[in-house]
């Protein structure tokens, strides 16, 4: 019988692959600005209330507002549908 991987080490991949995309958002790209405006367009990218809390729908938090209108996000959770 195969030795199975532990489950920490299966589910530590996604957050790798999370912090690449994260990183990659960041630059100052015309497509990682096309990328964050339809985050929030969409209601994707949006910011906590006042208890700390994302909206449902949202899976970026707005970490930033820039002066020129362009946002700056981080990934907070995975949409599952």
């Amino acid at each position: 019988m195969k030795d199975k991987k532990p489950l920490s080490k299966l589910r530590g991949r996604p957050k790798k692959v999370a912090t690449a995309i994260d990183s990659a958002v960041s630059q100052s790209t015309p497509a990682s600005e096309r990328f964050r405006s339809d985050l929030a367009v969409r209601g994707e990218a949006a910011e906590v209330d006042e208890d700390g809390k994302l909206p449902g729908q949202a899976t970026h938090v707005i970490t930033k507002k820039n002066a020129d209108g362009t946002i700056e996000v981080k990934r907070a959770r995975f949409r599952l549908a």
